[in-house]
């Protein structure tokens, strides 16, 4: 490494390492969003399943369609912070997949 009087000044090797590092979880984390995900359109099969068992104003049916909503919403939610962490791995360091 030069010197340099910048004492915040790793070398590159200390930069490399760290950032990898960083970049391992966030992998890992991308990976996590993804079976999540699979998880909650499990979970709105099954309940859309059950739903149609039901008559729908039954209080059962309601109870169930709020349900559904809500994981819905957050199928969304995780749909768009995926889409968002990929297009960041992707301008970073190359393509994720």
């Amino acid at each position: 490494m030069l010197y340099t009087e910048e004492e915040s000044v790793t070398c590159y090797r200390c930069d490399q390492a760290e950032y990898n590092k960083l970049e391992t979880r966030s992998s890992k984390f991308i990976e996590y969003m993804k079976i999540h995900l699979i998880s909650l359109e499990q979970d709105l099969s099954s309940l859309s399943d059950e739903m149609e068992k039901l008559d729908m104003n039954s209080k059962a049916f309601v109870e169930l369609d709020f349900e559904y909503n809500n994981i819905s919403g957050q199928t969304i939610a995780v749909r768009h912070l995926l889409s968002v962490a990929l297009d960041i791995m992707a301008k970073s360091k190359g393509e994720y997949v």
